[in-house]
């Protein structure tokens, strides 16, 4: 259930959807938040979240074995309008093994 107010409040800075997930897992308990707007990163730190984002959960799954490799997601990812740095990009391929 989220607090209306806080929605309200966070949708202030942020857009309906940023607010709503934020506003969600600030009731939550050791909760992680996928988020990857720099804006809504950005508050959900400082709100003391627990943040991570598409990347991320990349990273984790293939450190888990539940893929093989990170480079053919990564590719599907930069032909859609899903903005990534050259410089990300070869972080998480350099952390992806």
């Amino acid at each position: 259930m989220q607090n209306p107010r806080q929605v309200q409040l966070l949708a202030l800075t942020l857009d309906q959807g940023e607010a709503s997930a934020i506003a969600l897992a600030l009731e939550q308990i050791d909760c992680l938040l996928i988020i990857d707007e720099r804006r809504g990163r950005s508050v959900a730190q400082q709100l003391q979240l627990n943040v991570t984002g598409t990347l991320g959960i990349l990273l984790q799954a293939k450190q888990q074995g539940y893929l093989v490799a990170v480079r053919p997601l990564l590719d599907a990812i930069t032909g859609t309008n899903f903005r990534l740095s050259s410089a990300l990009v070869q972080d998480v391929l350099r952390q992806a093994g």
